[in-house]
């Protein structure tokens, strides 16, 4: 890509949002040209790729309510019991190759009841929509999950519904590429769990799933200076980066509540 490239794609872009007739011409609270160079990113580049997946981004607020409505960390009970339930930490430094390193797990010592899959999903959506707003900083995603306190009773909180349409419409309205999924400390429920995700991944993505039975061999594909410093590593620890992003997401409130209220397709007269 090309400076000169991405101001044509992106103009073609906003050109063809304007034109449709059930789909906002602008997006308020944010610049819309910059927003666009980052949805641009996340597709690959792709302007045919944006113009099949950006009307999904306008209709989930629809299509997944129980996920889009009440995004606030401090008020919506599914939210709370999210973050209460888990660790979910975001690198700040980028790996080689453009690569994120995001790492998850189930907070020790929390019963599995307290656990909330729905809240997990609106912080996802969150993180996705400041990421949109304020600027891509990686190509694509290596998640690490810890699974050493995954219980059934993990499995059994899992709306199957609504997995699957988070799976099939969030995934394309937020075309995040994941490189690769690492599953650490597996538990001998782990085939209880892929049972449960499976049938919602891509070939291509169940491909990418690789369980180490040693950490040792996760550090020869994801270098451990860049690991919470919980792992050994020289990023901040699991909890720090975890709160971070949550008060992010509460400092942010307005623009997250825009995008529910005006990112969405238009109503019909």
């Amino acid at each position: 890509m090309t400076d000169e490239s991405i101001r044509r794609d992106v103009y073609e872009l906003i050109q063809w949002l304007r034109e449709q007739p059930d789909l906002p011409n602008t997006l308020d609270g944010v610049e819309l040209e910059w927003w666009m160079e980052n949805y641009l990113v996340i597709n690959k580049n792709d302007v045919n790729r944006v113009k099949e997946n950006l009307p999904v981004y306008f209709q989930l607020k629809t299509i997944l309510p129980e996920v889009m409505n009440n995004r606030d960390p401090k008020l919506d009970d599914d939210m709370i019991k999210g973050y209460s339930s888990t660790l979910l930490a975001l690198i700040p430094t980028i790996m080689d190759g453009g690569r994120k390193l995001g790492v998850f797990t189930h907070r020790p010592g929390t019963p599995a009841s307290d656990y909330n899959p729905v809240g997990i999903a609106k912080q996802l959506t969150c993180i996705a929509d400041l990421l949109l707003a304020q600027g891509m900083d990686h190509i694509r995603l290596v998640l690490v999950m810890d699974l050493k306190t995954l219980r059934l009773g993990h499995l059994a909180r899992y709306p199957v519904g609504i997995l699957r349409r988070f799976f099939l419409y969030a995934w394309k309205a937020y075309p995040e590429r994941v490189a690769q999924i690492h599953i650490i400390n597996p538990p001998v429920i782990l085939s209880a769990g892929l049972a449960l995700f499976k049938p919602f991944l891509k070939a291509k993505i169940r491909k990418r799933i690789i369980i180490h039975r040693d950490i040792d061999s996760l550090f020869e594909q994801v270098p451990i200076k860049y690991m919470p410093k919980d792992y050994g590593g020289e990023s901040p620890s699991m909890i720090e980066l975890h709160e971070a992003w949550r008060q992010k997401i509460i400092d942010h409130q307005l623009y997250l509540k825009t995008c529910v209220a005006k990112h969405r397709v238009l109503q019909q007269t």
